[in-house]
């Protein structure tokens, strides 16, 4: 976690009690882990989904197998945090492929398909594939939803969507009545003044999921802007400036995404930004009389989160096994089935969204009412307009997160003027700039980013400092 939130220290011992039997029969390969036990081939997947989804596919991929091949199987998942730890994974292992042509990795499975597409497949870590046909046709009778590519449409491919996402806002609903506030529904409802200090957020430059959602409150201004017929760029800004305001109101800052809803549903927070199924298992944990979730109407996104084989992977013929498991009907039922239903979960229902789209013609058991191939068409996010997602994160670390202390300053120093909206909530600059600063960014060694992102946090400090002196 980040400096900003060691009072939480006892808070993840106490979770750390809750999941320590867990992980110690995972070390022992009892019941808690993912194996069958034996001579069963292992599949190695790099992954940060969660224990739930882990085991629930190994269950059903190791009978599923059985059955087809005579061999049940063991998913040996790891785990190195969300996409950026990934990313570092495999640069730290390009050096062992270098010399014995693998990274003792099979398939990628989830993160996000920005990870996927742009910070694996580019750089050379994935192995395209060629799936049947039929599966292709049934699993993506449409390539994309709302302009979103579901796969890769490089031939042959590379990645395949798996499950969808989509952002919103979980909040506790007993804090928000202790402070007098009304269940949040749009994104501005989080700069409330009454939510100082009451919000809980993820680092955006540690969770590609956080910096998702960061991005979706950037590209509804932009949207907003085109329609009423300012430029993109400068909606940006409008975006940008939001986020500063949310960012103001932040009680804690977590290395990870997942950790949101639990900090809220405690009673730490009031409310933060969440992927939907973070929220949604919390509500299964604590019941939705406590914790309640919300996306904003015509500002969420719906995106794929995608599965790849790495390249070099051992078990290659195994992995394409699991490819086309995870999106058979069977694969897909499990995402959202209710816990014991036929053809559900075993144990504890999954609660993300299919991206079989035939999956929702029959809702039986299932856990959750969304419908994300409507939402989608209502607003989406767009390649031109997630232009700046390489750089977005560090640019917020730079102004908000690195100089945290100082932002809350200068959001008390205006707040009694009315004029957080058009000082605090007035971005320095627009997009064309930051996609400039993205390119320097991109190309820069490691010592120069260190560089660049002191010079970047400089100015957002001078600027707050003027605002604050303007304030007097």
């Amino acid at each position: 976690m980040t400096c900003l939130d060691r009072r939480y220290v006892p808070l993840l011992l106490f979770a750390l009690v809750l999941v320590a039997p867990f992980l110690l029969r995972v070390a022992a390969g009892g019941p808690g882990g993912t194996a069958p036990r034996g001579s069963a081939p292992r599949l190695v997947i790099i992954s940060p989904h969660n224990e739930p989804t882990r085991r629930e596919f190994q269950t059903a991929f190791s009978a599923w197998h059985e059955q087809a091949f005579g061999q049940p199987v063991l998913l040996d998942f790891r785990s190195y945090g969300g996409a950026s730890e990934i990313v570092k994974f495999f640069e730290a292992s390009r050096r062992r492929y270098e010399t014995e042509g693998t990274y003792k990795i099979d398939l990628v499975w989830g993160g996000g398909s920005y990870l996927v597409d742009q910070q694996l497949k580019k750089p050379g870590y994935l192995q395209d594939v060629r799936l049947p046909e039929a599966l292709m046709r049934t699993a993506f009778p449409r390539p994309d939803l709302g302009g979103v590519p579901l796969y890769d449409r490089s031939e042959p491919p590379t990645w395949f969507g798996t499950a969808l996402s989509s952002f919103g806002i979980v909040f506790n609903k007993d804090v928000l009545r202790h402070l007098g506030l009304p269940e949040p529904k749009t994104w501005r409802d989080l700069t409330d003044p009454r939510y100082r200090n009451w919000i809980a957020l993820a680092d955006p430059t540690r969770s590609s999921s956080a910096k998702q959602a960061f991005l979706v409150i950037v590209e509804r201004a932009m949207a907003d802007a085109s329609e009423r017929g300012r430029s993109e760029d400068a909606g940006w800004a409008d975006g940008m400036g939001l986020v500063r305001l949310i960012v103001a109101n932040a009680r804690v800052i977590t290395d990870n995404a997942a950790l949101v809803p639990a900090l809220v549903s405690s009673g730490e927070a009031a409310a933060g930004t969440a992927i939907d199924f973070y929220a949604r298992s919390q509500i299964d944990a604590v019941g939705d009389e406590r914790v309640g979730y919300v996306e904003p109407v015509n500002a969420t996104i719906v995106n794929p989160d995608p599965i790849a084989l790495v390249k070099g992977a051992e078990h290659r013929e195994l992995a394409i096994r699991f490819i086309e498991f995870v999106l058979s009907e069977p694969g897909q039922r499990l995402w959202n089935t209710r816990a014991g239903a036929p053809g559900g979960p075993r144990q504890t229902a999954v609660r993300r969204l299919p991206i079989l789209p035939t999956v929702y013609d029959d809702r039986t058991n299932m856990t959750d009412t969304a419908q994300p191939f409507t939402v989608a068409a209502q607003f989406n996010s767009s390649a031109i307009r997630e232009r700046t997602f390489g750089v977005i994160g560090e640019l917020i670390q730079a102004c908000c997160l690195d100089l945290l202390e100082e932002l809350r300053q200068t959001r008390d120093a205006l707040a009694p003027r009315g004029s957080l909206d058009a000082s605090l909530g007035a971005f320095p600059f627009d997009q064309r700039e930051a996609l400039a600063r993205g390119e320097r960014w991109r190309k820069a060694p490691p010592l120069e980013r260190l560089r660049l992102q002191r010079v970047w946090s400089d100015e957002f400090r001078a600027e707050y400092r003027r605002l604050r002196e303007s304030a007097k």
